[in-house]
Order: C-alpha cells, then structure tokens, then sequence
C-alpha cells in the first residue's frame, strides 16, 4: 500500500518538467553550438582556399593575357586589349551569376537546429504528425 508521501508531489512534477526542458533546450544549444562551428570551420576554409586560387589565378591570367597581346598586336593592334577585357567580363559575370545562385539554393543556417525546435514545439502542442521525421 503507498502512502500520501510515496506519491510524486506537484512541485516534485514541476521540477521533473522542469529539468527535461532544460535538457532539451541544452540538447538544442548544443546542437546550433555544433552547427556554428562547422559553419565557422567551412568558411574558413573557402576563405584561405579561394584568396589563394584567386593569386594563382590572377598571376597565370596575367600571364596569359601579356603573351596573347603580345602574339596579336601585329595582326589586331590596340583591339586585342578589347577583346581580352571583353573575354574578363564575360567570365566574372558568369561567376557572379553561378555565386549568386549557389547562395540563394544553400540551406539557412541552423537549418538543423530550427528543425529540432520546431519539432520540439509540435510535440510539446501534441501534434504528432510533424514529429513522423524523428531521429530518435
């Protein structure tokens, strides 16, 4: 037979409640903490990668370009200084636009963690149709 004092008080729920969400809001900063670092992590990376392709590049396109108005200044003259700006300008906007599209398809940051919180909340309405893509 259980006595009164066996039974879980309201304030001992309470607190219970209380400590899962915490657990789950720290599961969750944990997880956007995660996710910012490896975004931190990729920039970095396509930072010091693309300054120096940019060097490289810059320098071979140098290059480049001096010895082809060199070879055409005989036949074309002042024109294939054009037509080499002309060449630039058709590529950087190619660029542009292909850098352009590639960040408006990328995800939001923290995609992850809205996720999970949104989930989160569904679960806490009780609606357990938008908790059907759980990883648990």
């Amino acid at each position: 037979m259980t006595t009164r004092r066996d039974e879980p008080s309201l304030l001992d729920s309470l607190s219970r409640l209380a400590g899962h969400l915490f657990g789950m809001a720290q599961s969750r900063l944990e997880l956007a903490s995660l996710e910012l670092s490896e975004a931190r992590s990729r920039l970095m990376l396509i930072m010091v990668a693309s300054f120096a392709a940019v060097l490289l590049l810059w320098g071979a396109v140098a290059a480049l370009s001096a010895w082809v108005a060199v070879a055409l200044w005989p036949t074309l003259g002042h024109a294939v200084l054009g037509w080499i700006a002309l060449a630039y300008a058709l590529v950087g906007g190619a660029v542009v636009l292909w850098l352009r599209a590639k960040l408006r398809n990328d995800p939001p940051l923290l995609a992850d963690t809205l996720a999970e919180l949104r989930s989160d909340a569904a679960f806490m309405r009780g609606d357990p149709s938008d908790r059907s893509n759980e990883k648990r």
